[in-house]
């Protein structure tokens, strides 16, 4: 598990698939109804409060994004009384891009920008990379733009996602773009140091 508080107050929470199953979950079965979501999700906060203070008091809206067997949960505190809504949101899409020098560009100009609810996952695919993005909501026609002017559609789905997490060779899991924007960044403050 993987806990990340974002700088909007937003929490950011990678379950892996090895993590759904200790706590006996699976995304089709994520339920605020349902006990043992409530319970699982009850000490993955509690977690979350002891490892980086998340307030726990607050009114969240949670929402559950299938990500590579694994889920990835965004929690938006709302205010007001305590009350916790969950929802899962819509199904990954998947880019195919032709070289290593694409999908760094298309990195740069996502940069961090990428809205707090995508996930994104990139896998080498033969000779190309296939990128799973994971929106919180559909995507907006300029994030959609911008994926078709790096990419092309190569899939839309869990099933297609899962048929690339098993036959890709995994690169970077649950935040691919953040994690190269951020690479980037730094090798560049690296360079301008010197």
């Amino acid at each position: 598990m993987k806990i990340d508080l974002l700088d909007n107050g937003c929490l950011k929470i990678l379950l892996t698939e090895e993590d759904l199953r200790d706590y006996n979950l699976s995304f089709e079965d994520l339920d605020y109804n349902n006990e043992n979501t409530r319970t699982a999700l009850h000490h993955i906060l509690d977690t979350a409060r002891r490892e980086i203070g998340f307030d726990l008091s607050v009114s969240l809206v949670i929402e559950a994004i299938p990500v590579d067997g694994g889920c990835l949960l965004l929690l938006t505190p709302t205010g007001g009384k305590r009350h916790v809504r969950m929802k899962r949101v819509v199904g990954p899409y998947i880019f195919e891009l032709d070289d290593v020098d694409t999908v760094l560009h298309l990195a740069k100009s996502v940069g961090g920008n990428t809205p707090p609810m995508f996930g994104s996952s990139l896998y080498r695919f033969d000779k190309r990379y296939r990128l799973i993005i994971y929106p919180g909501a559909p995507l907006s026609r300029e994030m959609g733009n911008l994926f078709h002017e790096f990419g092309r559609p190569a899939g839309e789905g869990d099933i297609a996602a899962a048929y690339t997490a098993e036959h890709g060779e995994s690169i970077a899991v649950g935040d691919a773009l953040g994690q190269l924007s951020a690479a980037m960044n730094r090798n560049q403050s690296g360079r301008i140091g010197h």
